[in-house]
């Protein structure tokens, strides 16, 4: 389930049976543990065709190639838009997404922005206005909407499962490991935040999509004069409040905890189809897998290749996205929302020199 502009235009000259070609942009961590199997994978099946990828850094750029040996490799972005193709994937860091998507509009393909869409509210309604613009579609790479276990969850809550909700209370993060080629990716300038930006937009995106607008915001977080390593937040959804705790640091099991008068719901970080479901006064608790309706199972990777089906689908037939433009947009104002409400943690361990000298810092952003 991407994050789509309607369209209802066809691309002139495709062909039912013809994959429709794509363009990848970014050779990092997220294309090498993501976006270049799943691409194999739906290249393989004859869905889409690889035309070329670019990176800036060329032995990224190369080892990324090995694994779609017909892409071939653009020397700069902008001869990776001269190149013949439907779709453009952008999966360059945060900083690069608004300029990069929006040429890519320009030049006449649809796009596929991998999270956070922009850095900033305005720079997602600039993307927006030019897909409009041009009648293409623009897709954020929210790729946990894909999950039949988070999609499972959406189903329950609406039908009630487990009562009206009490308490919801979510952790993510641990100790940092994310392979960054770049310290600019702990730059405010360059990432658009911390962790709240970063693992917070999947988080922020689920809650609001299973909840709706939340009617008040809580924030706190570490920032020193950088980008926060941990945060908190704290989201009233009418009768209750969603709890959301993010680090870099803090070994906890990543855990999402759903609380309702009749019963829970407990889902482990990224596990695709699993959830724990306890009922009250049936005395036990099973763990749920789902399926997709074709009952095929779906590993993280699959969710990347459905991802990007689900932009081909729309590009190849031109039917309307089962997920609204506004998505994409909206986790960047709960985002911002947050960063605007910004008060300092406690950290009771810093002596009062310290803090005095935190307190002088916390204002600022490099």
């Amino acid at each position: 389930m991407s994050i789509l502009v309607d369209t209802a235009q066809r691309p002139a000259g495709l062909r039912e049976d013809e994959p429709v070609r794509l363009v990848l942009a970014g050779c990092g961590s997220v294309t090498n543990h993501y976006y270049a199997e799943a691409l194999s994978r739906l290249q393989g099946r004859g869905h889409v065709a690889v035309a070329g990828i670019f990176d800036p850094e060329p032995k990224q750029a190369a080892l990324v190639q090995a694994r779609l040996p017909s892409a071939k490799i653009a020397a700069s972005f902008d001869g990776l838009l001269a190149m013949d193709a439907d779709v453009a994937i952008i999966a360059s860091p945060p900083g690069y997404h608004a300029d990069q998507s929006t040429k890519a509009l320009e030049a006449g393909m649809h796009v596929l922005c991998e999270k956070p869409m922009a850095t900033s509210g305005s720079e997602a309604d600039r993307i927006l206005a030019v897909a409009a613009a041009n009648n293409l579609h623009v897709a954020t790479g929210l790729v946990r909407r894909q999950f039949p276990a988070t999609r499972s969850i959406k189903a329950m809550l609406e039908a009630g499962m487990i009562g009206r909700l009490r308490s919801v209370s979510c952790f993510e993060g641990g100790p940092f490991q994310w392979p960054v080629a770049s310290v600019s990716y702990f730059s405010f300038a360059e990432s658009g935040g911390g962790v709240l930006q970063d693992i917070g937009t999947h988080c922020l995106d689920l809650l609001t999509w299973w909840f709706g607008e939340p009617d008040q915001i809580h924030y706190a977080d570490d920032a020193m004069g950088g980008v926060e390593a941990n945060c908190l937040v704290q989201l009233r959804f009418g009768g209750f409040v969603a709890t959301v705790r993010l680090s870099r640091d803090w070994a906890r099991p990543n855990l999402y905890c759903l609380e309702g008068e009749s019963g829970s719901i407990s889902w482990t970080v990224n596990e695709t189809q699993t959830v724990e479901v306890t009922l009250n006064g049936s005395r036990t608790t099973g763990f749920v897998s789902f399926n997709n309706a074709d009952g095929r199972s779906r590993d993280f990777i699959d969710a990347f290749c459905d991802q990007i089906s689900g932009v081909v689908d729309a590009v190849r037939n031109g039917g309307s996205p089962s997920v609204p433009a506004s998505a994409g947009r909206n986790v960047l104002d709960l985002v911002e929302g947050c960063y605007a409400r910004r008060k300092l943690m406690d950290m009771p361990w810093l002596g009062p020199e310290e803090l005095l000298h935190v307190g002088a810092c916390a204002g600022t952003r490099q």
